[in-house]
């Protein structure tokens, strides 16, 4: 019994959809798995941004402290050059920063979708319907099927009287036409 069901697992692994994939897919998939945002270069700039801005609050204080210097006749030139020059470094590196973290949050968001896209084509047959990857991609149920159970006339072949006479009678009874216009 148990033999039985370990070959019926091991049956269903060997047909599973990870066969269905080339070597390229799977080296590409891989590859895809494996990419992972710099987290290292998030926290530089975090420390470089924390850094320019302890430099522009020294040097901010250091003017607010000079301006004793001012009444005793020393200019105020100096620390003002290097508060604005500190205050100008805080602001560009931080515009740069604010740049490189939305660019990383594209990428993040790229990144996350086609993991998503990847995991979800890894459990789907080996073509995918539009309806179905739009409805994915978007986020809804898909569309209902509709079903091809309803008989297919031959085009060589007319239609039968019973199917005629069945749809008159369905339009006559909805339309309330009781055969003055028949079709």
């Amino acid at each position: 019994m148990e033999d039985k069901k370990e070959e019926r697992e091991a049956e269903i692994q060997e047909h599973g959809p990870e066969h269905w994939f080339s070597n390229w897919e799977r080296q590409c998939l891989a590859e895809a798995e494996q990419e992972e945002p710099n987290e290292e270069e998030v926290e530089k700039d975090q420390e470089k941004l924390w850094h320019l801005f302890q430099n522009s609050a020294t040097a901010v204080a250091q003017l607010y402290k000079d301006r004793v210097c001012h009444q005793q006749g020393l200019s105020l030139w100096v620390p003002f050059q290097n508060a604005a020059t500190a205050v100008t470094n805080l602001y560009k590196e931080s515009v740069d920063t604010h740049q490189r973290s939305f660019d990383l949050g594209i990428q993040i968001g790229h990144q996350r979708r086609n993991k998503d896209v990847l995991a979800w084509v890894k459990k789907k047959r080996r073509t995918i319907r539009r309806d179905d990857l739009i409805s994915f991609l978007c986020g809804k149920a898909p569309p209902p099927r509709v079903s091809r159970t309803t008989p297919r006339l031959s085009p060589n072949r007319p239609p039968s009287s019973d199917t005629v006479s069945s749809v008159e009678t369905d339009l006559q009874t909805e339309t309330g036409n009781s055969g003055c216009c028949k079709a």
